[in-house]
């Protein structure tokens, strides 16, 4: 006897499936990925509202970039006005200190003249 003669009784035992189930068995692996296409496809584009969602992001970031450039201008006038008032006090201090005190920067000239009361 060979081998053959063995494995026929055991390939008659051997069920085939029925039409439906016999569908399923042969593309299971495609039927998988059919699902799993299906459940992208509905994350994407149900639920997440997919190519609209990013042009709202896009307008959002542009309107976000406009308005930090905007920011940037108002910090910058107002660093100016800033530096414009220091000016202004230090401007205001340094005439209190010379009349006070008499002091002069370096580099000026001190002259001081006296009025006597002779000719009156």
């Amino acid at each position: 006897m060979n081998i053959k003669s063995h494995l026929r009784p055991v390939i008659g035992l051997i069920k085939r499936p029925n039409n439906l189930f016999g569908f399923f068995y042969r593309h299971w692996f495609s039927l998988v990925l059919i699902v799993i296409l299906i459940t992208l496809f509905r994350q994407n584009f149900i639920s997440n509202n997919f190519p609209f969602d990013i042009y709202d992001k896009q307008n959002l970031l542009i309107q976000s970039i406009a308005d930090n450039k905007q920011l940037e201008q108002e910090n910058i006038q107002l660093k100016l006005e800033s530096a414009a008032k220091s000016d202004d006090k230090l401007e205001i201090l340094e005439s209190m200190a010379r009349q006070k005190f008499g002091l002069i920067k370096s580099g000026e000239r001190y002259y001081q003249f006296n009025i006597s009361e002779q000719n009156q």
